[in-house]
């Protein structure tokens, strides 16, 4: 990717987070990201479908290599029926992102917001991206692991538990900066994982 364009994304990524999609114009992320150009953002991209895809692509290959790695794990040791485990497979890889070297980014409240807006709909934009092939094994494995749960009853609890992950770790990210965020990090990622087992199962860990 050349360095513009991901100067670009990275700009565009942090004032959807802390601004809301609608709020941003193209011209801001390109004066954001060093562009003097002001149809920078268009040239490259295009409107902002395009770019909201563009950065769910770009933060979204690690995170499914990650996860694809912990599925072939529960793989290869009979886990594919642990729900407790496949919950931990989806959430672990985005709560790890919030732990990594470098300042703290903006993903994860770029994720909220597009949850927010119904123009963005964050699982037809991920769905369609080359990395969600996790994310369609992991809800097949989950599907298979709970065979007891009517397809809607399923496929709502799943809705929920996204909607729980993302905003959850969102609102981590927002306090990264203080003393002890890393110590409430783990700790936050085991209640959420309790929680959103809880939501598909009724159960907790």
């Amino acid at each position: 990717m050349a360095a513009a364009a991901q100067r670009i994304l990275a700009a565009a990524e942090r004032l959807f987070g802390e601004f809301g999609i609608d709020a941003v114009s193209l011209r801001q992320i390109a004066a954001a990201a060093g562009q003097r150009n002001t149809s920078a953002v268009a040239y490259h991209y295009g409107g902002k479908h395009e770019l909201v895809a563009a950065i769910y692509a770009w933060r979204m290959a690690d995170v499914n290599a990650r996860r694809l790695r912990l599925l072939d794990e529960l793989h290869r040791t009979g886990g594919d029926g642990d729900a407790a485990r496949l919950v931990a497979a989806l959430i672990d890889p985005l709560a790890e992102t919030l732990t990594g070297p470098g300042e703290p980014g903006s993903y994860l409240r770029f994720m909220a917001e597009t949850m927010r807006n119904p123009r963005y709909d964050p699982a037809a934009t991920a769905a369609a991206h080359p990395h969600a092939d996790s994310i369609r094994l992991l809800t097949a494995r989950l599907r298979a692991a709970l065979p007891e749960l009517p397809d809607s009853v399923f496929a709502e609890r799943l809705r929920l538990v996204s909607m729980l992950m993302v905003t959850a770790l969102a609102d981590r990210e927002r306090l990264l900066r203080e003393p002890d965020a890393h110590e409430r990090s783990a700790i936050g990622t085991a209640a959420l994982r309790s929680a959103c087992l809880a939501i598909l199962t009724g159960t907790s860990a």
